[in-house]
């Protein structure tokens, strides 16, 4: 009998607990831009690929990268940076950044969260009218001891 491939969510639940083993097992451990390329590379690997995989590292990597890059997605989302599209679909999430960071390796260098957010921001930019409706509104500013004293 052929072995079928592993059902999406399954792989991802799979990914999920490598995730946690890896971060559990890595206490000196600093998550960066390049390490984001590499765990990136790794998730359009299995994604390619089709199948499943029995690597617990592999499954860390992905779930990791899975998770970070939906947790600074939906962080982010009402900031204005980018337009998320209703009818969006987690994969396409991904898929938006991992083709950034093979597009643009030099910037590597930068935090995560800066490359998942600036990935996002080319691959769903927002009209003007989006980036209106999404700015906060300000906040009011504190008086500050020297305003609140009167001129002599």
């Amino acid at each position: 009998m052929a072995a079928r491939p592993i059902a999406t969510p399954t792989r991802l639940l799979l990914a999920l607990c490598g995730a946690a083993a890896l971060s559990a097992g890595a206490q000196e451990w600093r998550y960066d831009g390049a390490e984001l390329v590499r765990f990136a590379a790794d998730y359009e690997r299995l994604r390619d690929s089709g199948a499943g995989t029995d690597d617990p590292s592999l499954s860390a990597r992905v779930g990791y990268f899975t998770g970070f890059v939906l947790g600074v997605a939906r962080a982010n989302a009402d900031r204005g940076w980018y337009c998320l599209p209703e009818a969006l679909q987690a994969g396409q999430v991904w898929d938006a950044v991992a083709q950034f960071l093979r597009t643009y390796p030099t910037l590597a260098q930068a935090k995560p969260s800066t490359l998942v957010n600036g990935a996002l921001a080319k691959s769903f930019p927002c009209g003007e009218a989006d980036r209106a409706a999404k700015k906060p509104p300000a906040k009011p500013r504190p008086k500050t001891k020297a305003a609140a004293k009167p001129a002599t």
